[in-house]
């Protein structure tokens, strides 16, 4: 009977080892959640991070992960916030703690009245436990606007103030400038541990302002060396985003912002002149690929200065222009996915045929069954928005110079036209957005080159 017990013993021996040092190991914590700045105005950069601990295999064994918001006040509900880290994202924090900080960020376009946002991280853990921890960002208003910068002589970086002009489309294609002005701004940051004049890339955001989607590729081309400037042609216009009403800022309009801070750029002596790329995205990505008409650049370009490479994500190619054949010889390229149903891959393919028969360097690549947005930052499923302005049935063509009309009714441009509509999907797609950043550091590229 004795002899009965050992294994009873050796077992008990045996768990105990095991569950010793499970008893002392940490419990999975999220700590020190913050904003930095806590207070932000619309537009304003920041940065977010938080602390963890005791989660085996770190952020990157999490199951689920998530970022919610609820405005302060009776009846507000939480909401996925866009600040929810990607996968890919997180498989960089595999330690079993750590700190996850963010990139720089824009605060996003707000949908409420200035207040208190109360902010709450979730993580659920392999093994089914949850953890969480929140923090609160006061959004405020009436922030003062940048300073005026004429020249970048100085080498100063972050946030630069200019003045631009918001000519009607009429007006732009006329080359009359406005005498009224506005001030307007971009985000400038260096590629770190730069020494010589580096590549720079002009980002230019689409229909909801600067968020997210540029952000990221602003932190992208940083590690590949080239310097940013995230030009925001809404705010200091006192618009949020122009999604359901496109009338409130032409794309033409925001080719002379770009061209604008193309001038300035090209005099910052960090920075290489002869290698200042335009690179946007939907709305913004119109802006990069008519920049390119050599008779927008005579008409509103900066004397001496042009833009090294035209990188357009999925722009709107709806409209003719008047010599819009006659291009720079520099490239021009555009990124587009097969499934977009707000800037139809085929209209811009037709484009860049007639621009190569013409002999410009220009070029489309499609991504099957991509979506309109399919680099944005995010894992969330594909989304029809049913109230976004969509005019992809609409054939506008300038005619005579200086007037749009309706190709098919010679009706006038206007966006009450019957071939305006309403509804678009949008959705991102990691596999497209990785080969696309790929092509675009390539393009950019970060090694000294002789100018042309």
């Amino acid at each position: 009977m004795k002899c009965r017990r050992y294994p009873v013993l050796i077992t008990l021996l045996v768990v105990g080892i095991i569950s010793a040092p499970l008893a002392g190991e940490a419990q999975p914590t999220l700590e020190q959640f913050r904003f930095d700045p806590p207070r932000l105005c619309l537009r304003d950069t920041f940065r977010w991070g938080f602390s963890y601990r005791g989660i085996p295999g770190g952020l990157a064994a999490v199951k689920d992960f998530e970022v919610s918001g609820r405005w302060e006040g009776p009846g507000q509900q939480s909401i996925r916030s866009v600040l929810t880290p990607t996968r890919d994202d997180l498989q960089r924090y595999a330690a079993d703690q750590g700190r996850f900080e963010s990139h720089l960020m824009h605060w996003g376009p707000p949908r409420k009245a200035p207040g208190e946002i109360r902010y709450t991280l979730r993580a659920v853990l392999a093994d089914g436990r949850e953890v969480t921890s929140a923090t609160s960002v006061r959004y405020v208003d009436a922030c003062p606007p940048p300073a005026l910068h004429m020249t970048l002589a100085a080498e100063p970086t972050g946030r630069i103030g200019f003045h631009t002009t918001t000519p009607t489309i009429s007006d732009f294609l006329q080359g009359i400038r406005p005498a009224a002005t506005n001030l307007i701004w971009g985000d400038l940051e260096l590629p770190p541990g730069s020494v010589e004049r580096s590549p720079a890339v002009v980002l230019v955001h689409g229909s909801g302002g600067v968020g997210p989607r540029e952000d990221r590729w602003a932190e992208k081309l940083h590690q590949a060396g080239a310097a940013t400037f995230l030009l925001d042609s809404f705010t200091g216009r006192g618009i949020v985003f122009t999604a359901e009403d496109q009338s409130q800022l032409s794309s033409l309009a925001m080719i002379g912002d770009a061209y604008r801070a193309l001038e300035l750029l090209a005099t910052h002596p960090r920075i290489d002149p002869a290698r200042i790329a335009v690179m946007g995205f939907s709305k913004g990505g119109g802006v990069a690929l008519y920049a390119a008409l050599t008779r927008f650049q005579r008409l509103h370009g900066p004397a001496g200065a042009r833009f090294a490479h035209h990188i357009a994500f999925y722009p709107p190619c709806f409209i003719t222009y008047v010599g819009d054949e006659a291009v720079t010889d520099r490239p021009i390229r555009l990124f587009h996915g097969t499934a977009d149903d707000l800037a139809p891959l085929e209209r811009c393919r037709a484009y860049v045929e007639r621009l190569r028969r013409a002999g410009a360097d220009a070029q489309l690549t499609a991504y099957a069954g991509a979506h309109h947005g399919f680099d944005r930052p995010s894992d969330a499923p594909v989304r029809h928005n049913p109230r976004e302005q969509n005019g992809s049935r609409c054939f506008w063509e300038e005619r005579p110079e200086g007037h749009l009309v309706n190709r098919d009714t010679g009706q006038p441009f206007s966006l009450d036209d019957p071939c305006v509509f309403r509804g678009g999907t949008f959705g991102p797609d990691p596999a497209a957005y990785r080969a696309a950043l790929d092509a675009v550091k390539t393009l950019v590229g970060t090694e000294p080159r002789p100018s042309r």
